[in-house]
């Protein structure tokens, strides 16, 4: 593997300092598969493909980070639970499996560790991960991906029904989250050890959008804490990043306080004001818009877009470039290719 200072830049980043160029991450998944003429469904299950054409795109796109083409809804397939895989898209789960006390009293997970509990998870993320860093050419950071806690709990629960629950039986709910945390740390251990080298975990429901920040601070933000914790505790050296989707301006503050390196954040956020919140606590990766900038523009307006945000976000360190949330499925070689690109122009204009 050639060290072509992928990892030394995002480190400098981490540590707030200022680089000769700005770290990017393609937040691409499904979008490799795309781009080899590939169907979602040719990726997702063999772990060679998954691996080979999230390598070649992010190689080609000028990404520091690798992630091969892991849906984040197949674990719950080793949950028993029903789930719907389109030829050419993500997962879609179809019903809940404990949306009362009783059935969360009686949910058992799977150990990510063993593979004949999770025959699914074990093909699909721990082959596909260790496939990655088989092939991997360059020093570029291998990223895993699981739901955050709180996400976990909402597919299990039903998001609505755990809102609801929130509000007339907050024990209920607590009791899945103590469940689904320590899964949520195995799963994202389990990749570590297969390859990824930075953890990566989405939790979408914990979006201002979807819960009030008080409700981060009691449902949410403690149980982050104890993944990034159990993540440390295993390699103290291995870097942490949440991505939540929407609104998160009002918990970014809280952020630091889980132990996370660096929040990736949505294109609903004005970055220099995500800047501001953040100082030197935490560092920030986004948040160009992924649909209407990087689906739907042309290098010259994503160049622009780049510089922008760079511009807001960007310059004194702290700061990864990157889509403000997964890059869509159609988005051209050409649009992602210029995103890398202007991480690497921007200093020399």
């Amino acid at each position: 593997m050639i060290d072509a200072g992928h990892r030394e830049c995002v480190e400098a980043a981490l540590n707030h300092q200022k680089t000769e160029r700005i770290p990017v991450n393609n937040f691409v998944l499904a979008t490799a598969a795309r781009s080899a003429g590939l169907k979602v469904d040719a990726a997702r299950w063999d772990p060679k493909i998954s691996a080979k054409v999230s390598v070649d795109h992010a190689v080609k796109t000028k990404s520091d980070f690798v992630k091969p083409v892991l849906d984040s809804q197949v674990p719950f397939m080793d949950f028993g639970m029903s789930v719907r895989f389109p030829e050419d898209d993500y997962g879609q789960i179809l019903k809940p499996i404990a949306e009362d006390a009783e059935a969360i009293d009686k949910l058992a997970f799977f150990d990510p560790k063993v593979a004949s509990e999770c025959p699914n998870f074990t093909k699909v993320f721990v082959e596909s991960l260790e496939e990655t860093a088989r092939i991997l050419p360059e020093d570029l950071h291998i990223c895993g991906l699981s739901w955050g806690p709180i996400t976990t709990a909402g597919y299990i629960m039903g998001v609505e029904n755990m809102v609801m629950g929130i509000l007339i039986d907050p024990d209920m709910v607590k009791t899945l989250l103590n469940k689904t945390t320590p899964f949520v740390s195995a799963m994202q251990t389990r990749m570590l050890e297969a390859g990824a080298t930075v953890m990566w975990m989405a939790d979408p429901t914990s979006s201002e959008d979807l819960i009030s920040p008080d409700m981060f601070h009691e449902y949410s933000a403690p149980h982050i804490k104890h993944i990034v914790k159990d993540v440390n505790n295993m390699d103290s050296s291995i870097h942490t990043f949440v991505h939540i989707c929407g609104n998160t301006l009002k918990i970014l503050k809280e952020m630091p306080e889980t132990g996370a390196d660096c929040l990736s954040f949505d294109h609903a956020v004005d970055p220099k004001a995500a800047k501001e919140t953040a100082g030197r606590k935490i560092s920030i990766m986004g948040n160009v818009d992924p649909v209407q900038t990087m689906m739907m523009g042309n290098p010259e307006s994503i160049t622009k877009a780049c510089y922008d945000v760079i511009d807001a976000a960007g310059r004194d360190g702290g700061f990864i470039l990157a889509p403000g949330c997964e890059t869509p499925i159609s988005t051209s070689d050409e649009n992602v290719l210029a995103m890398g690109e202007a991480a690497r122009t921007y200093w020399k204009r």
